[in-house]
């Protein structure tokens, strides 16, 4: 070999390239085997193994749970009335439409099933944590260049979409959350969990009601893009956080007590197999339950009383009473920084005393501000929402935590997932349609000029009239049937 040449030279070019070529595909399998490694790790091996893994998931879905939260409102409420009135809806369609995630719960009947064969859910609750993306693909709509019904079409089908794919998850997502939290914490869990999530949503919400107030006329667009790209953030945020929590719920098991994995879980599996019954013979196993229809009906008269009034709430703000965004937000700020002080003690009281009995208590302040809605005119609205967002607030610092506490004590445990399923989804249903029956009577009596002498009257006060006498229907419930069931029970 000359000085001047080298090793290269006596070599094809070819061959240089063959040989380029497998290192690189070889470094893609290993890169593809690490992935794929890293991945049931993450979604089919996150077993936790110690209390602190326990206490790290819990704390990982406060996270997720406070992202969800915030899009639920950042895609809803006011948010979700002024985009639908900006591209041609009116007062009553809005309303109707912003409940068309209790209608989308109606699909958990038919993937309950599926859902249930799973043995790890943890990956099936963040591909439809993603679906959430839909929402923020919405408030990008009115920049596009086509005509309002094609504009109306895209937001009620992304709307749609978004609600099913989130009601679907719901059950598996309830059910993983109540495995890690034993029952003598739910309470105080709960309650903390609550607090973290009412500080993060309402404190997103000012700032998104401020910029909508800044962007009002020709800037609208910009404070729909600004929204859509906030809640796509929420969106990932949610995703990640749960893509980082344990997941105790546990496939076939060897002799010695360990998880099998692999191809040796389904040869396992084919000598194991368990029949479930179809989605009939799961829902009248259900309604063969006194419990589970206790719970039926007082999630029933709870719907009744919400849908009647609550979505028409935030046009009757906007439109009929004239009020500024930042007004509604600042005021829902400040009452919910109440409803933060005093949630962990509602819910170490709740541990104390029986969900139901606190949950009966709660509803009073819901109770108040339908009542304090239903007197809401122009000439006296500033003093009377306040009020009403006061009592709101109060009663919402253990409502939720209540319900849900109440809805697990009577479901079976052994069936939790499919029960909260057939639960969540019949009662869903009905409260669209609740609201869908509003709805028709709200246009209908904004098109009847109703008045007294001298005073006039607006549709949104009869619907919270009628949400506050359902409500009081709900307290009689839960203190003459739910409390003594209760009772019974500890004796």
């Amino acid at each position: 070999m000359k000085p001047e040449e080298t090793l290269y030279d006596h070599v094809s070019p070819g061959k240089v390239r063959n040989d380029f070529q497998g290192i690189l595909m070889e470094r893609l399998m290993l890169d593809m085997h690490w992935f794929l490694g890293r991945f049931r790790r993450i979604f089919f091996m996150a077993l936790p193994e110690s209390e602190a893994d326990y206490e790290k998931s819990r704390r990982r879905y406060i996270v997720g749970d406070a992202a969800s939260q915030t899009i639920v409102q950042l895609a809803g409420g006011a948010f979700l009335v002024s985009l639908m009135l900006s591209v041609g809806f009116s007062d009553a369609q809005a309303g109707v439409l912003t409940s068309v995630a209790s209608l989308a719960a109606l699909f958990q009947l038919f993937t309950m099933q599926m859902v249930n064969h799973l043995k790890k859910r943890k990956l099936f609750v963040c591909l439809m944590t993603m679906q959430k993306l839909y929402l923020a693909f919405i408030f990008f709509i009115p920049l596009l260049p086509i005509q309002d019904g094609s504009r109306q079409l895209l937001v009620i089908t992304g709307y749609f979409i978004a609600q099913i794919c989130a009601q679907i998850g719901t059950p598996a997502t309830q059910d993983w959350i109540a495995s890690l939290v034993p029952a003598r914490l739910r309470g105080n869990y709960f309650s903390r969990k609550d607090a973290v999530c009412v500080f993060v949503t309402v404190t997103m919400m000012l700032v998104s009601g401020i910029v909508m107030d800044a962007a009002t006329g020709e800037r609208q667009h910009m404070g729909f893009t600004l929204n859509g790209s906030m809640i796509l953030l929420l969106v990932l945020l949610n995703a990640w956080a749960f893509s980082c929590m344990k997941e105790p719920r546990l496939s076939e098991m060897n002799a010695d007590g360990k998880e099998i994995h692999g191809k040796l879980r389904y040869k396992y599996s084919k000598k194991n197999v368990v029949h479930h019954g179809n989605l009939f013979a799961e829902m009248r196993d259900a309604f063969g339950s006194a419990d589970f229809r206790m719970a039926f009906t007082l999630t029933l008269l709870w719907q009744t009383s919400f849908y009647c009034a609550t979505p028409f709430n935030s046009s009757y703000q906007l439109e009929e009473l004239g009020m500024p965004f930042t007004f509604i937000m600042v005021v829902g700020f400040l009452c919910n920084m109440l409803r933060i002080a005093i949630t962990p003690l509602m819910g170490k009281l709740g541990d104390k005393h029986g969900m139901a009995f606190l949950y009966k208590y709660s509803l009073l302040g819901i109770l108040l501000y339908f009542i304090f809605f239903a007197l809401a005119v122009p000439s006296n609205a500033y003093p009377m929402v306040i009020l009403g967002t006061v009592s709101s607030a109060l009663g919402w610092s253990f409502a939720g935590i209540g319900l849900f506490g109440v809805q697990l004590e009577l479901l079976n445990e052994t069936k939790r997932d499919i029960q909260l399923s057939i639960l969540l989804a019949l009662s869903g249903v009905y409260g669209f349609l609740v609201s869908f029956v509003s709805g028709c009577l709200l246009d209908f009596l904004q098109k009847v000029l109703v008045a007294l002498p001298g005073r006039q009257l607006y549709a949104q006060q009869f619907t919270n009239a009628l949400g506050a006498g359902f409500l009081l229907l709900t307290i009689l419930y839960l203190k003459c049937r739910v409390q003594k069931r209760e009772r019974q029970l500890e004796t």
